[in-house]
């Protein structure tokens, strides 16, 4: 009878293992396609060039990102250019509060390899 009791009370921490591991691999995923957003948008910053509200606008309803870079109105080839995008995040049993995913990245402008 003991041992069915303590299967019970075990499957809870079994539940919240697999839940761990459901988050741990959406925070993966999340990363994952920050990832693959960033690349885009530094092929789009290269290309351009030129940074300015139209183009952050672009960005973020483009790719449902929050884009943060200073300004750059007139760079010059070869420049580089450090940017930083984000999301948000709402774990299922890491933390009760959302968590903000950020990646900075670096282009270069006129470079689109």
């Amino acid at each position: 009878m003991s041992y069915k009791i303590g299967l019970l009370l075990s499957m809870v921490f079994v539940a919240m293992f697999f839940l761990f591991g459901a988050d741990l691999v959406s925070l993966q995923s999340v990363y994952s396609s920050l990832d693959s957003k960033a690349n885009n948008i530094s092929y789009l910053i290269s290309r351009s060039g030129v940074i300015d509200e139209e183009f952050i606008n672009y960005i973020e309803s483009s790719y449902y990102v929050d884009f943060e870079c200073p300004l750059n109105l007139s760079p010059t080839f070869g420049e580089e250019i450090t940017y930083s995008i984000s999301t948000k995040y709402k774990p299922m049993i890491i933390d009760k509060k959302e968590m903000t995913i950020t990646i900075s990245r670096m282009t270069v402008v006129g470079f689109y390899g």
